[in-house]
């Protein structure tokens, strides 16, 4: 280690934490003391701290998530500033850009398509290639609530769910394909060996209860090195070091993700990952001084 640095840490507006305030600010209290265990000093800022301008700090670690906070790590990227994760990677995390760049990318994820809502009627999405049941999820930012994502699995309520978006003043969705099989949740921090994963049905893991949908896991056999490497390729892809997500495993083994994102809450594993994020995060700064 070249020496002793001053960081700042940025808090999650808790407007992006739905039913995991708490979660998500322990794991930002665990990589802050994983850093000051370490010997370097974290100043701990707000979301509208960043936004107003007061973080003066060369070395960000941050959980943000509104569009003007990725703007400005952003601009402060292109100074030199040292971020993670990157404001570049969280917007590629917002739920169209993500679904996008890993499709185009070919990383196994659900097959999935994009509708604009106003220029579409439910005779243009095309139920017959989704099996009959499909996910309708908000296409622009995150999920904060639980009807930012629906399930349908009758052609007879498509309409009613869409209507639903659209008078909610939401004009894209994402419509991906339900997939049969294991729900697995996972978390990774790139850059090192840390990967966890696990069944949230049995964990009683949840925001919105939506895991009732694939049921109780059966307990598929599937390859654990092929789905690290999967979501680590999903994080290069996106850009961001700290990351969680969902995927499907079927019975036979294949490995789908179904949703993907920027700094989860660890909420299993914290104080792990808390380590691993601190250490990709002094690898960062100091690869930087080089």
């Amino acid at each position: 280690m070249r020496g002793f640095y001053h960081i700042a840490g940025i808090r999650r507006a808790t407007v992006y934490s739905p039913h995991s305030e708490d979660k998500d600010y322990a794991i930002f209290l665990e990589v802050l003391k994983q850093l000051e265990a370490m010997g370097h000093e974290v100043k701990v800022y707000h979301e509208e701290d960043l936004i107003a301008g007061m973080v003066e700090e060369c070395n960000i670690y941050n959980m943000v998530r509104s569009e003007d906070a990725v703007a400005k790590l952003q601009a402060l990227e292109q100074t030199g500033v040292v971020v993670i994760n990157s404001g570049y990677g969280i917007e590629h995390c917002r739920r169209e850009s993500m679904t996008t760049l890993l499709l185009n990318n070919d990383i196994p994820f659900a097959p999935s398509m994009i509708y604009d809502l106003e220029r579409i009627s439910t005779a243009k999405v095309q139920w017959s290639t989704f099996n009959g049941q499909y996910w309708v999820k908000k296409a622009d930012g995150y999920t904060i609530e639980s009807n930012d994502v629906v399930f349908v699995s009758e052609p007879s309520h498509l309409q009613q769910v869409l209507d639903s978006f659209a008078m909610r003043g939401i004009c894209r969705v994402v419509v991906s394909e339900h997939l049969d099989g294991d729900l697995v949740k996972f978390y990774g921090v790139a850059g090192t060996d840390f990967f966890y994963w696990f069944y949230p049905y049995q964990s009683l893991h949840s925001k919105f209860g939506q895991e009732t949908v694939n049921g109780a896991p059966t307990g598929f056999c599937f390859s654990e090195k092929n789905m690290k490497a999967i979501c680590f390729q999903a994080a290069q892809v996106l850009g961001v070091e700290v990351f969680g997500g969902d995927a499907v495993v079927a019975a036979d083994g294949t490995i789908r993700l179904i949703d993907f994102n920027d700094w989860p809450s660890f909420s299993l594993c914290r104080e792990e990952a808390g380590k691993a994020i601190a250490q990709v995060i002094i690898k960062k700064i100091e690869r930087n001084l080089l």
